[in-house]
């Protein structure tokens, strides 16, 4: 989200006003985000939609209301991302251009589409390439040599995110987007067909939306 620090230090009067309401009402602003966390299956799934269901795992999920946050709360969101958590994948190709593996799986994830839709309405329509985790997508990829002319290459190693770890790099919605409390809202991520995934494991995908949280004062 924009940087919006205050310059100088706040006089106890100014913090007194920020957990004090003004009127009947008012409300409190916080940095806040909302994350989910669903499962492509591999060969089955081409429609996913996030934030439709509370988790009882908060490592995976912080949706206090099915499809909705609950009132009093308003939220402007700011930035979204999406991480497929593709594990690291290990292989024996004899080549070293085997399209296998984790790279090839966060590049194919990543040419679906996404769509942010609030009470029935699209809000946003792009692709899922818009939304990295920062910075594009971050790929590491390692070869044994077996020093031999038939088999140069023994074994490979692959890891791939959608995006670095930098925040400075990511789809900007500047809070012109309110989801209100309520309200029913979904993000969801389609494909052309479903994929397949060598190993034909499943694949977990998150998404995350960060921005600012109004909800009543404490």
């Amino acid at each position: 989200m924009p940087n919006q620090h205050p310059k100088t230090v706040k006089t106890i009067q100014e913090l007194s006003a920020g957990i004090t309401p003004m009127m009947p009402g008012q409300p409190e602003r916080i940095p806040w985000t909302w994350f989910d966390t669903q499962t492509y299956v591999s060969g089955t799934t081409s429609v996913l939609e996030f934030f439709q269901n509370v988790n009882a795992d908060k490592n995976l999920s912080n949706m206090v209301a099915a499809g909705q946050i609950p009132s009093p709360m308003f939220f402007d969101l700011y930035n979204c991302s999406i991480s497929y958590l593709v594990p690291v994948s290990l292989g024996t190709p004899a080549d070293p251009g085997l399209q296998t593996g984790a790279l090839n799986d966060v590049d194919r994830l990543s040419q679906g589409a996404c769509s942010l839709v609030i009470a029935n309405k699209d809000y946003w329509q792009g692709s899922q390439m818009n939304l990295p985790c920062g910075g594009g997508v971050d790929a590491r990829l390692a070869y044994g040599v077996t020093g031999t002319s038939a088999t140069p290459f023994g074994a490979t190693a692959q890891f791939a995110t959608n995006g670095n770890p930098d925040l400075r790099n990511r789809y900007n919605f500047w809070g012109d987007i309110t989801i209100p409390h309520n309200q029913n809202f979904t993000w969801k991520l389609t494909w052309s067909a479903a994929l397949t995934f060598t190993p034909n494991t499943n694949r977990a995908i998150r998404l995350w939306m960060d921005g600012y949280l109004y909800r009543r004062v404490l």
